[in-house]
């Protein structure tokens, strides 16, 4: 069953610019059995399973099909939007469609954007203060985590930096914005039962914002640039040693949980020729490069030793809509959860 929900979309059409072709759905053709497949497909979301999570750089009035929520492969567990705020009418039919099937959709809140914005502003002005800072990123905050209410759930982005490099006053400043954020997502996860994803280096938390990764339904591990399984497997483990050193803060137990580790890799691109992102340094039996998204998808179902594999985030994946529709999330989809 979960081969035919990887490999079928009930809406998977083909896009026509200058004719108005409409091509019947299963839905229109079979109610019961549309019906009937449905309940089938969100028996097996519920189910236990690797999950695929996805990323789509999403317009405010999708009109392509490639635009489309609903054109992704049903059995896709997570959407998450990278414009949150384009919400048209028809990009909400979209993601109630995609939800009869099962399918949460979130949004991603990028720390660093916020910083990025925060040092154009300081270097227009160099008057403002660190404390006008503080504020302004808080309310950068606010404004992203007051949109979850049309949200399944949010993705948390905070890629952090190494504490060995920092000293004094830069370590002090990057603490207390660090523990902005994170107060800020930890309150909002309290009052809430929708998603929460952490993609982040557990490893760049200070001991005292380490508790907060366990209020995280999964951790995804930044690593859209590895190269090969291997280093997969390290930076969970990195993760797991973060916690093992901070556990003294924690009654002795291990803050960071092990068994819900979310791999997280890109998509080949077209203009690159040299072949670097979305592919692994492996090759396979012809000498061919190993996609990041066939290798990952292959690291998740072999054993590991101190942590679980629970899944793949695959970046931007509208980019694979033109690959043989969405291809390489179909291969990532039946490696993972192979028919029983």
């Amino acid at each position: 069953m979960t081969m035919s929900l990887s490999f079928c979309s009930c809406e998977d059409w083909t896009d026509v610019e200058s004719l108005d072709i409409h091509t019947p759905s299963l839905e229109e053709q079979n109610p019961q059995l549309y019906a009937d497949y449905l309940k089938d497909l969100n028996i097996y979301k519920a189910s236990e399973h690797k999950l695929t999570i996805v990323s789509v750089e999403n317009v405010a009035d999708p009109s392509k099909q490639a635009e489309r929520l609903s054109a992704l492969p049903d059995s896709i567990d997570y959407i998450s939007l990278n414009n949150p705020d384009k919400l048209s009418g028809n990009m909400l039919d979209e993601i109630r469609i995609v939800r009869e099937k099962g399918t949460k959709v979130v949004y991603s809140i990028d720390f660093s954007k916020f910083e990025e914005e925060w040092k154009e502003m300081k270097k227009a002005n160099p008057d403002l203060t660190e404390e006008e800072g503080r504020a302004y990123l808080d309310k950068r905050t606010d404004e992203m985590l007051a949109l979850a209410d049309n949200y399944d759930g949010i993705i948390a982005d905070y890629t952090g930096r190494s504490l060995v490099s920092l000293k004094g006053e830069e370590l002090e400043v990057y603490t207390s914005r660090q523990t902005n954020f994170l107060n800020k997502l930890k309150e909002w996860k309290q009052a809430s039962d929708k998603s929460l994803f952490f993609y982040t280096n557990v490893q760049y938390l200070t001991a005292e914002n380490m508790g907060i990764i366990g209020l995280a339904d999964y951790i995804i591990l930044k690593t859209a640039l590895s190269t090969n399984g291997d280093d997969l497997s390290v930076k969970a483990l990195l993760a797991v040693q973060a916690g093992e050193d901070a556990k003294e803060l924690y009654e002795g137990t291990n803050p960071v949980p092990a068994d819900r580790f979310i791999a997280c890799v890109q998509l080949p691109q077209p203009d690159d020729k040299n072949q670097v992102i979305g592919y692994w340094n492996t090759v396979d039996s012809e000498g061919n490069k190993t996609l990041a998204t066939q290798g990952a998808a292959w690291w998740n179902v072999q054993a590991s030793t101190g942590f679980e594999r629970k899944g793949m985030f695959v970046m931007n994946v509208q980019d694979d809509y033109y690959n043989n529709t969405f291809s390489s999330i179909r291969e990532v989809i039946s490696i993972m959860n192979p028919s029983k």
